[in-house]
């Protein structure tokens, strides 16, 4: 419009110009005539003027109306678009937000609130002066929010910055997408772990009736959960449930667990579940093969539990009771032929424990190192640098005089290995715990034997693996393996001892873990000629200790009055020993079921847990990072490790438990 204003002045000038041209021509004829055209036109170019004037008038009180207008307009869109505008200051504080963003938040939204209060999500600190997006929650509402970085000069040459923030509501998408990932299916394998032992003296009556109730509620509690179950095999389920469902099933610990644990059964003996569940994004058939490598682990920690694999995490449930023993010594006499085989195969035995060895990994492995002598072949125990708490034994077989040559350290048996050399490893499974991993690394051929409940890290490539967390130690286990070995030598009486001290420190001096196979090994072991009198020097203590001991015990914190825990004094050597022994004593008190110590040593903090059986310790430490047994369990929390934030966890997992228990 504006333009076409300013074409018609253009226009209007010009016609003006030729009129008085023609004025002028036409007075030069006739000056009567052109004064009288003069007239006249100057007449009509006054009345066009002032006709544009009162049009000029009018058009600039429209563009000013029509410009209020425009800017009220732009205002109240600002203000009420669906999308929430908000400033901050340099000091993190809100400054303005439009009715959009003070509806979607609420009261909160007042100027001068820290920004930071009113969205959760995300750090402002980290994307102050950036230009970017990021995707929070405020008010219940979930955001996808736009933001930049303004610099706003505010005259001489100062400048004040702002952050704005564009909000949009993304609840629904938010909504859809979460209902989509609960809907995503998760695989599952449930088995009982324990019908041949409960049904042992059972008739077929009974036994058809124990598995029909137990199935009936195995079938009853997924269904019930929008899942699909199938029972595949008398003992064996598969299922596949969405994650909506996991997640409901690990907020209620698994409780299908305890219902089946609750059956009645002619013998007492309670029925037990394994369950191994995989949550991830690979295909069905990879989903489904992880569901059995939990399965197996649920297996190998004992039974009577859930595993389940998320991504790379691995959580535990249940576990709570102790592990069932067989009677039967059929695996064992299996177990010790298939070992000799693999030792007469072998052109040497190399034999380790874990790091920091203690009286039962290196008595296990002087146990066998007794089966590698009986079939002829060279044999080493490779130890650890760390030996202040198996000193007393090295001692002892150092000064024997009947296995020269048999203790080697981690740089000698590098040098050793070969293609045809077996490591066997005992008392641990995991490979970062091992005595020598570099030696475990380099081996071609490993053997595992272990008493301890399956962690998700393993030794993998072997050729046996022998884990039975019904035993009390894994000299327990080296102590069966001997007597169905089938070799010729017998065992001497500084093996024998080594094994018997294994049991002994494993058991609490048979207090604890122990079953019939425990005191038929140590009765095998007496026979085998095992020093009693070599086995109590070997725990003898001496004054200082007793005195350290005393320190520990005076500064105790007893946490609900069931639960110790104290920690052992900087200075102290040989702190792993007085720490476990300390911890062993706790839990013999009336009312005390767990203890917990801490104390140092090169690696850094440390933990030693123990526990009467009322409280589940190696779930306890799992929870720290480490790992152990029922009620023998430690954890090492490294030189960056808090006491504090340590004490904390375990507090809330043995409150945890103990509630579980209560209902």
């Amino acid at each position: 419009m504006l333009n076409d204003i300013w074409v018609y002045k253009k226009t209007s000038r010009i016609m003006l110009a030729l009129l008085l041209i023609a004025v002028v021509m036409l007075s030069t004829q006739n000056w009567q005539l052109g004064l009288l055209l003069f007239i006249i036109i100057a007449g009509c170019i006054v009345y066009i003027k002032r006709c544009d004037f009162y049009q000029e008038k009018k058009l600039s009180r429209y563009l000013d109306d029509l410009s209020a207008g425009v800017s009220a307009g732009t205002v109240y869109a600002v203000k009420n678009l669906p999308v929430g505008i908000a400033m901050m200051d340099e000091k993190k504080e809100l400054v303005w937000a439009n009715n959009v963003f003070k509806n979607w938040i609420g009261k909160d939204a007042q100027e001068g609130v820290r920004f930071q209060n009113l969205v959760t999500g995300q750090k402002i600190s980290k994307i102050w002066g950036k230009t970017g997006w990021f995707d929070c929650h405020a008010g219940g509402t979930f955001f996808r929010v736009f933001h930049k970085f303004i610099d706003v000069d505010i005259g001489g040459g100062t400048q004040s910055p702002f952050m704005v923030f564009y909000f949009m509501d993304r609840t629904d998408v938010e909504v859809a997408v979460k209902e989509c990932t609960e809907a995503r299916p998760v695989f599952g394998i449930i088995r009982i772990d324990n019908v041949s032992e409960v049904t042992a003296d059972m008739t077929d009556m009974e036994k058809s009736a124990l598995l029909s109730d137990v199935t009936e509620r195995v079938l009853s509690y997924f269904s019930s959960r929008d899942g699909f179950i199938k029972q595949y095999s008398t003992t064996d389920f598969v299922t596949c449930i969405s994650q909506k469902a996991l997640a409901d099933m690990m907020e209620e610990n698994f409780d299908i667990l305890d219902r089946v644990r609750e059956i009645h059964t002619v013998n007492r003996i309670p029925v037990t579940l394994s369950i191994g569940v995989v949550q991830s994004e690979d295909s069905f058939a990879r989903q489904f093969e992880e569901a059995q490598v939990s399965l197996d682990l649920a297996l190998g920690r004992g039974g009577d539990q859930a595993i389940v694999r998320i991504g790379k995490d691995v959580k535990a449930f249940g576990g709570k009771s102790p592990t069932a023993v067989s009677s039967t010594r059929v695996r064992v006499r299996v177990v010790a032929q298939a070992l000799k085989e693999i030792i007469d195969g072998a052109d040497m035995v190399l034999i380790m424990g874990h790091a920091h060895e203690d009286f039962d990994a290196l008595g296990a492995a002087v146990g066998v190192s007794h089966l590698a002598r009986s079939s002829h072949k060279e044999t080493h125990i490779v130890l650890s640098k760390e030996r202040d708490t198996c000193r007393k034994m090295v001692e002892a077989i150092e000064g024997s005089g009947v296995a020269e040559g048999l203790l080697i350290d981690e740089g000698q048996a590098k040098g050793m290995v070969t293609d045809k050399t077996v490591v066997i490893v005992v008392d641990t499974h995991v490979p970062e715990l091992a005595a020598a991993p570099e030696v475990l690394k380099k081996a071609k051929k490993k053997v595992v034997i272990d008493h301890h409940r399956r962690a998700s890290s393993m030794i993998t490539g072997t050729l046996l693996t022998y884990m039975e967390p019904s035993a009390s130690s894994a000299s327990e286990l080296v102590s069966e393996l001997v007597q169905y070995y089938g070799g010729e030598e017998e065992m001497n009486e500084l093996e024998a001892s080594c094994l018997y001290a294994g049991i002994v420190v494993d058991t609490k001096n048979f207090a604890v873990q122990t079953s019939v196979r425990t005191f038929d090994a140590a009765s095998f072991l007496r026979r085998c000629g095992a020093d009693t009198k070599l086995v109590h020097r070997l725990f003898e203590e001496d004054i200082s200790s007793i005195k350290c001991k005393a320190e520990i015990l005076a500064g105790m914190q007893l946490v609900d009055g069931t639960i110790a825990i104290a920690s052992c004094p900087d200075h102290v050597e040989e702190a792993q020993i007085l720490a476990g022994q300390v911890a062993d004593y706790l839990v013999t008190i009336k009312e005390i079921r767990a203890s917990f110590l801490f104390y140092q040593t090169d690696k850094g903090l440390c933990l030693s847990a123990r526990s009467d059986g009322s409280v589940n310790v190696q779930i306890v430490m799992e929870a720290l990072g480490g790992g152990g047994h029922l009620t023998v369990a430690g954890a090492q929390l490294g030189k960056e490790g808090n006491k504090e934030s340590a004490e904390k966890v375990i507090i809330a997992q043995v409150r945890k438990q103990i509630k579980e228990e209560k209902e």
